[in-house]
């Protein structure tokens, strides 16, 4: 089932369109041509608000719609995939995540194409508050802080939460630290698109993390999702994944978690069982609960915990899937040390 569409009043819009400027203005410059890829199941206000804001920039815009995909980081058909290879700029705002796509990855590493990812379902609502709406300087400050006060030099992590969590894995020699933002630069990642990794040019928005791409082998014990995940939207209860040795062992909850492993087994492959092949701390202030991963996920303090490929972000496992689950009030301990505590980031209270 798709978004319902909805008569948006003009201020809304108005405030909407001055939001996607945030990623669109340090990425887009006056005739590009950039391509917007949507899905017959996005709100068309969305994909139209990006539309009318590239035009506004001076770029020239083409929306290119198709069905949507059955899951996260699946391609778009073959003929979009082509038309992402030859634009200036790609845009996603698809109902699925599309960043991470073979077509995503192959527009951004073989043709050089920049890609503003703004996929996963949003919502005119989240471009005029939440995430979508602070200030991208501290976001980008706070991630710094994270990575450097939280995991750099770190070996063992352990993550556990009110819901019975508990699971444990290696860090170590996993913790790629950003480059500390510079003070007097307009504005940097994720609103501003950076070659991450080589052949991955990327702006997230609304965005706000730090990744940790572990070694799923080393993770024992059990993981406890408690609001939001991939395709499975907002959870009505948590599901409790056990975990050994990186490899998903069982599955229970809800009515969502027997479709958790419904879409495993139809839609996986045997490295999709393997986690967690990301870990990461959501750095963004504004950021709230909406049942949309990509707000959700970057909640300041919140942790979510990917399965599946994680090849894309530094890591070795290559996937068909890759879905993450957000634990909203994790505590988590580095080497002994409580760093997280119930969604408190202890270092920056410090700071």
């Amino acid at each position: 089932m798709g978004q319902r569409p909805v008569q948006q009043p003009a201020n809304r819009i108005i405030e909407a369109m001055k939001t996607v400027k945030k990623p669109l203005e340090p990425n887009v410059s006056p005739g590009d041509e950039v391509l917007i890829v949507t899905d017959t199941d996005h709100d068309p206000e969305v994909w139209r608000t990006i539309a009318v804001a590239l035009v506004d920039i001076g770029a020239h815009p083409v929306v290119s719609m198709f069905e949507p995909r059955e899951m996260d980081y699946f391609d778009p058909p073959e003929s979009v995939g082509e038309q992402m290879q030859a634009v200036d700029v790609v845009v996603t705002c698809t109902t699925t995540a599309m960043l991470h796509s073979p077509a995503g990855h192959a527009a951004m590493a073989d043709a050089g194409v920049p890609i503003i990812t703004m996929d996963g379902g949003i919502t005119i609502d989240m471009l005029t508050k939440g995430a979508a709406t602070a200030d991208y300087k501290e976001v980008e400050r706070l991630t710094y802080e994270v990575a450097t006060k939280v995991f750099e030099g770190g070996s063992e992590a352990r993550l556990t939460s009110e819901h019975g969590c508990d699971l444990t894995l290696s860090i170590e020699d996993r913790v790629f630290v950003p480059e500390k933002p510079d003070p007097d630069a307009p504005v940097g990642w994720p609103v501003k698109a950076i070659e991450l990794r080589p052949g991955f040019t990327a702006a997230v928005f609304p965005g706000g993390e730090f990744n940790v791409p572990p070694d799923p082998t080393t993770a024992d014990g059990t993981l406890v999702i408690d609001t939001t995940m991939h395709t499975l939207g907002r959870l009505e209860q948590p599901i409790e994944i056990e975990i050994d040795t990186g490899e998903i062992v069982d599955i229970s909850g809800g009515h969502q978690a027997r479709e958790l492993e419904r879409l495993l087994e139809e839609y996986g492959d045997e490295d999709a069982y393997k986690m967690p092949t990301e870990f990461s701390v959501g750095t963004n202030p504004q950021a709230r609960v909406t049942g949309v991963q990509r707000e959700d996920k970057v909640m300041l303090g919140c942790i979510h915990v990917g399965l599946g490929t994680n090849a894309d972000v530094g890591g070795e496992v290559q996937s068909r899937l890759h879905m993450d689950g957000v634990v909203a009030r994790p505590t988590l301990e580095i080497d002994g040390e409580v760093k997280i505590d119930r969604g408190e980031i202890l270092p920056l209270q410090e700071s």
